[in-house]
């Protein structure tokens, strides 16, 4: 049994967990899920990979009129979830990234925190130190850097994204047993802000650096710590120009790695460049990164058919960029087009020179392209703000892809999952609900059918006049009946609090308010709660913070 996470949060009250979200009634108890416990789970996340992503892919495999068959489209149990963050209704991948990991809303730009009811900004805790307090292995995987919002999410707590810094220092103080993506720059002393030496720390902390696609490959230990690039790793396109591992070859190596523990395991991994090709309007490069995230899909669920254990569940944030197949009216998709080109725009680019006089040969060299139009010359060189959109531009226009943003959108995303629990996914859930079923049957499997009480609040000492109240807030399974007790040492209490009623607020989460009267005095009382499911399994927890009363 690995130890558990060192103890980096502090969390106040906090605001309800889904405020202004619609919440599903999707919650059956594992008893009954068909099918073993859970003992491990990979969870793929595609950044940006919205149902037009998923779609557009399998038509690129296909042929004709016909679509080809992606490993996501075997899966039996499938669903959507709806994505919007604490303050938009277009996400951004650190608040979809929190509530994927979490269970909880926060405002865009935030990972791994919520605001209270003042404003201030609170960490919550990720299913990452959930799956560690119950002994399991971690990892976190990502084509992106490792630091950027997604994994973040799982393993740092921070008011900016863009604190990569800071986050990279959470994360190793996390202790995660596998970090395998890019972002070097923000672990090397000589790049980071404050010179502090991250790759030595880590060394220090018993981890295995890995450099490249030929080290991860060869490497036999059980700490890994990849960087694979000094900011994110290639599009699929280009990997073979350089010594960077799939992002399947990422996932197997995790999977190796982590199922040597016998308590099991919890692994996310990150096809974290759809987005980016999303964002710019690449479409090979779009549909050749969900391909290549199938394929790391593929490696999970070859895993999980030989290890019945293990529930794998597949979704994303966000939508990115808005596709469409068929452009302006005209009816069709053109993949040839796409399947001709070979390298990125952001490659061809590179290749230009400064006088951009080679354009045809390049865009013939890596887009196919022998028939340039002088239109479409002018549109690159001259019509838009960059090459790079310029060329986006007319390959997407020769393919008929449309496009609606070069932002997220707001679109329902896909929710696909196979192993234990997996029906509990046919549904339409909010993002939220996704981490908090992993948890419920993390607990009820390693508790051997206890009932689990988490995140109960609250988890800081709190000091009352009379009048005055104290929010009392758990998540556990739904559906049980909950009370609470204020416990000595309590003067001058006539009637103590005892066994009062919690009300379930939403499903699996369970709030009551409590006020002090004039008649009470109390010095670090303890305030405990109790749960009893329909079969009258009781349990009880105290909470970290403790009641002082002043009459």
């Amino acid at each position: 049994m690995r130890s558990s996470l060192k103890t980096i949060i502090s969390i106040g009250t906090i605001v309800p967990l889904a405020v202004g979200t619609t919440v599903a009634s999707v919650n059956p108890s594992n008893e009954e899920a068909n099918g073993p416990n859970v003992e491990n789970i990979i969870y793929l996340i595609g950044d940006g990979m919205g149902p037009q992503q998923v779609s557009s892919a399998a038509y690129f495999l296909g042929e004709g009129y016909d679509y080809g068959t992606l490993t996501m489209d075997t899966f039996s149990s499938i669903g959507y979830a709806r994505t919007h963050s604490l303050d938009n209704i277009v996400t951004d991948s650190a608040a979809a990234g929190t509530a994927l990991s979490s269970g909880h809303k926060t405002d865009n730009d935030v990972v791994g925190m919520v605001p209270n009811e003042e404003g201030v900004y609170e960490p919550v805790k990720p299913i990452t130190s959930f799956a560690q307090d119950l002994g399991m292995s971690t990892g976190l995987v990502s084509t992106t850097r490792i630091t950027h919002a997604t994994p973040a999410s799982f393993a740092s707590h921070v008011e900016d994204r863009g604190m990569e810094d800071e986050i990279a220092t959470q994360m190793l103080d996390y202790d995660v047993d596998v970090l395998l993506g890019g972002g070097i720059e923000h672990f090397d002393a000589e790049e980071r802000d404050d010179g502090r030496d991250l790759i030595e720390e880590a060394e220090d902390a018993g981890y295995e650096l890995l450099y490249d696609r030929d080290e991860l490959l060869q490497t036999e230990g059980d700490k890994l710590l990849g960087l694979f690039s000094s900011s994110h790793m290639a599009y699929e396109l280009d990997r073979e120009t350089t010594n960077q591992p799939s992002l399947a070859e990422m996932t197997n190596t995790a999977i190796e790695q982590l199922s040597k523990d016998d308590d099991g395991f919890f692994l996310m991994v990150e096809g974290g460049r759809i987005d980016h090709a999303g964002h710019d309007n690449f479409p090979a490069e779009m549909m050749t990164d969900t391909i290549a995230f199938d394929e790391a899909i593929e490696v999970a669920l070859d895993y999980a058919k030989s290890e019945p254990n293990t529930l794998v569940v597949i979704t994303a944030d966000h939508g990115t960029g808005g596709l469409s197949l068929g452009l302006d009216g005209e009816y069709g998709f053109e993949r040839d087009v796409l399947k001709n080109v070979t390298r990125s725009i952001d490659y061809m680019a590179e290749q230009l020179g400064d006088d951009n006089e080679n354009l045809e040969d390049v865009l013939q060299a890596y887009a196919g392209i022998d028939d340039l139009t002088d239109e479409e010359a002018d549109c690159i060189l001259e019509d838009a703000e960059t090459v790079e959109e310029g060329i986006a531009r007319v390959i997407s226009d020769r393919a008929l892809v449309g496009w609606t943003t070069t932002g997220h959108t707001a679109v329902d995303v896909p929710v696909y999952a196979y192993g234990p629990t997996e029906e509990q996914y046919r549904a339409t859930l909010d993002n939220t609900e996704i981490p908090k079923m992993m948890i419920d049957a993390l607990h009820a499997d390693k508790e051997d059918g206890d009932i689990s009480i988490h995140n109960l609040e609250p988890t800081e000492d709190v000091t009352l006049q009379s009048g005055e109240s104290v929010r009392i807030q758990f998540e556990s399974e739904s559906g049980l009946d909950a009370s609470f007790s204020i416990r000595a040492p309590l003067v001058n209490v006539p009637n103590a609090p005892t066994e009062l009623p919690v009300t379930e607020t939403e499903p699996g989460v369970y709030t009551a308010y409590w006020t002090a009267t004039s008649n009470l005095q109390a010095s670090e009382a303890e305030i405990e709660v109790t749960v009893i499911d329909s079969e009258g399994n009781t349990h009880s927890e105290i909470a970290d913070g403790k009641l002082n009363i002043n009459p």
